[in-house]
């Protein structure tokens, strides 16, 4: 996947908006994760399922987040 690619799926409206909503979720929105929602209704989940969903959606927006910076170059 490619900072695009990103950019694209995601509906961002440039890479740094990318960049500032993939932090944003890491800081803000992770922590609190404790259910899923789908076009199916509402999972919710026992609190060690919260746990290891907070500890895969970190994770994953990580990744995103070294991908999408990884044009930046050093600081």
């Amino acid at each position: 996947m490619t900072p695009t690619d990103i950019v694209m799926e995601t509906g961002a409206l440039s890479l740094s908006n990318a960049v500032d909503h993939t932090r944003w979720a890491i800081r803000e929105q992770v922590p609190t994760a404790w259910q899923v929602t789908s076009h199916r209704g509402m999972l919710v989940l026992s609190k060690r399922e919260q746990a290891d969903l907070r500890a895969f959606l970190t994770k994953m927006l990580e990744r995103r987040l070294a991908i999408l910076t990884s044009l930046e170059g050093p600081l």
